[in-house]
C-alpha cells in the first residue's frame, strides 16, 4: 500500500493557504467576496478538480485495456453547497449537497461505446469512490511546537 502525504499552513494572507507535497507548493484561498484574497482555489474547488483529474487519469489508463479511441475527453463538473451546514445549522450538512459531472468525448466511438466506457471510468476512479462510500479520517496527534 502506497502512502501519500501533503501538508497544509495558513499564510499571513487573509484566509490563503500554502499546501504541499512531493516539494510541490499550491496556494488555496477563498474569493474575495468570502473573505479571501482570491489568490487560488478554494478548498471544494479544489474537490471538484481533484475528481476531474481522477476521472481523467482513470480514462487515460482504461482506454489502453478497453480498446476505447477517443481524441480529448472533457469533464465539466458542478456542486452543490449550501452555506448555511457550514455556518451552525445542524439540519443541513458541511459540505456538498450533490455534485455532478458530464463528458464530453471528442471520438469516432459510438453512443453506445462511449456510455460503456463511461460507466467502467465510474466504476475504477478512486477519489469517485472515496466521495461516493466516503473514507476514515483520524486526528492522529496534536503537537506545540
Amino acid at each position: 500500500m502506497e502512502r501519500y502525504q501533503a501538508s497544509a499552513r495558513k499564510t499571513d494572507a487573509s484566509l490563503q493557504v500554502d499546501v504541499h507535497s512531493r516539494g510541490i507548493h499550491t496556494t488555496i484561498d477563498e474569493p474575495a467576496s468570502l473573505g479571501g484574497g482570491n489568490t487560488g482555489m478554494n478548498p471544494v474547488e479544489l474537490v471538484l478538480s481533484a475528481l476531474g483529474t481522477s476521472l481523467q487519469e482513470t480514462a487515460a489508463d482504461l482506454a489502453v485495456n478497453d480498446k476505447f479511441n477517443y481524441e480529448q475527453m472533457t469533464v465539466n463538473l458542478e456542486g452543490d453547497l449550501d452555506a448555511a451546514g457550514f455556518m451552525g445549522d445542524p439540519d443541513i450538512r458541511n459540505g456538498f449537497q450533490e455534485i455532478r459531472y458530464n463528458l464530453q468525448f471528442k471520438t469516432k466511438e459510438t453512443q453506445a461505446a462511449c456510455d460503456q466506457f463511461a460507466d467502467q471510468i465510474e466504476a475504477n476512479c478512486p477519489v469517485k469512490d472515496m466521495l461516493s462510500n466516503g473514507v476514515t479520517i483520524a486526528l492522529d496527534q496534536v503537537e506545540i511546537v
